[in-house]
């Protein structure tokens, strides 16, 4: 008797250990559910309702992309037309440039998807050898010759070449890449610890999935440094991936024998097996892809809404985007935090005349001020060959600069008070003043 006794209370002390050990490991994200996500939530919403239409200043249209997607045709993704076209439209994502891990070092384009799908403009490229690749015409790229002379090539042709990853090394000498990613969603993962992450997505995946995705930023400042020092030498067009896979998930779906594949993160198979009544509660009726079950952290519908590319072009085409695109008629913008359509970064002549936008260049003596006006009221900081060199006192709807004296290239970052913390929404390219 005496032993039951003492094995009961050794089981109540164990279990007493595990639940407090459980609640230790969840109290943060619990604290964010009840807590932090609920207010900044509100603090989101009450910024939305502050939005001001903007005046434009070029008769350009600006259109809203997300570049470096991946979909099924990487071995790492399932990702097919039913998941990316509702979350592209849902977010009013106008084009989608794919850049797709090739099959092997013979890589055949274009492929995959390609042309307008309900409206969405895809273009197909390639993620290999540390670049995103656009070539915008049908090719073959043997990735096993020296990557300079392919990159020479892609470009000599007339496509896009960007350096992927940027956190990571790279020829910056190389004469033929023509922009960089300033911002990767992927790169801003590395850093995490995964139980943490895993846990809060547990607790806060279903009804705050995005500000779960939020944890997870940093400023890349080594990356946002290494471009500034580039543009200093020579144009660098920057940008934004949201290097999105919708891959680290666990789904099932059945197979044609009536067993059930379970797959995990990257697209990995895990397993198979049958149905018996110990499962069955897990499955569902089938999607339009056939997943029986998913358990999502990433998805389409929240990354091309956590940051993208606004493209200032004549139209919604290949050529168009690709020309502005080149020219750096583009910012990127944290769009969970606010939708950033109507921003306008530029340059006005000493009569007060529009003579440039982001991307462009003019000379000292032709410049009278740098503006820039905002859909959304945010903190300024106009950028000087890298160094901060004015900052809104408090947050506006506008910004102007008179008289600069200094050649270079100049951007603007405008931040936002979230939780009484300063945080960046949104980068533009330069105005180049020589």
């Amino acid at each position: 008797m005496k032993v039951f006794k003492t094995f009961g209370i050794i089981i109540l002390w164990t279990l007493i250990i595990l639940f407090a050990v459980i609640l230790v490991a969840l109290a943060p994200s619990l604290w964010r559910h009840w807590v932090t996500y609920p207010r900044i939530t509100k603090e989101i919403a009450a910024f939305e309702k502050l939005r001001k239409e903007s005046v434009p200043v070029t008769s350009l249209n600006t259109y809203q992309g997300v570049m470096h997607v991946h979909s099924f045709w990487s071995h790492d993704s399932e990702g097919t037309l039913f998941d990316i076209i509702p979350a592209a439209k849902s977010n009013n994502i106008d084009f989608i440039f794919l850049t797709d891990h090739p099959h092997g070092n013979s890589d055949t384009l274009p492929r995959g998807y390609h042309g307008w799908y309900d409206g969405v403009l895809i273009e197909a490229g390639s993620e290999k050898q540390g670049f995103d690749t656009w070539p915008l015409r049908s090719t073959v790229i043997d990735w096993r010759r020296n990557k300079d002379t392919i990159a020479g090539e892609i470009v000599q042709n007339g496509g896009i070449l960007f350096y992927a990853h940027t956190e990571e090394d790279h020829n910056w000498a190389n004469p033929f890449y023509q922009g960089m990613e300033i911002y990767n969603f992927h790169t801003d993962t590395k850093d995490e610890r995964l139980l943490p992450q895993i846990l809060n997505f547990v607790v806060n995946g279903n009804k705050y999935r995005q500000l779960a995705l939020r944890q997870m930023f940093d400023e890349q400042t080594t990356v946002l440094a290494r471009w500034d020092s580039l543009n200093n030498i020579r144009k660098v067009v920057g940008f934004s991936a949201v290097d999105s896979h919708e891959n680290q998930n666990f789904r099932a779906r059945m197979l044609k024998d009536g067993r059930v594949e379970w797959v995990g993160p990257d697209a990995n198979p895990i397993d198979t097996v049958d149905i018996t009544f110990r499962n069955r509660w897990l499955f569902g009726k089938p999607d339009a892809n056939g997943w029986i079950f998913k358990w999502m952290i990433d998805t389409y519908q929240e990354g091309f809404r956590y940051i993208t590319n606004y493209v200032m072009a004549d139209s919604l085409s290949v050529p168009s985007l690709k020309n502005h695109i080149l020219k750096g008629h583009l910012y990127t913008a944290f769009k969970a935090l606010g939708d950033a359509k109507g921003f306008n970064f530029y340059a006005e002549d000493k009569q007060g005349r529009t003579a440039g936008i982001m991307g462009d260049s003019l000379s000292l003596a032709q410049l009278g001020s740098l503006k820039a006006t905002s859909p959304l009221p945010g903190v300024f900081r106009l950028i000087h060959n890298g160094k901060v060199i004015l900052q809104t006192e408090a947050p506006g709807y506008s910004f102007k600069f008179d008289n600069p004296s200094d050649k270079g290239a100049y951007r603007i970052e405008v931040h936002l008070m979230i939780g009484s913390k300063l945080i960046p929404w949104l980068y533009t390219n330069p105005v180049y003043v020589y």
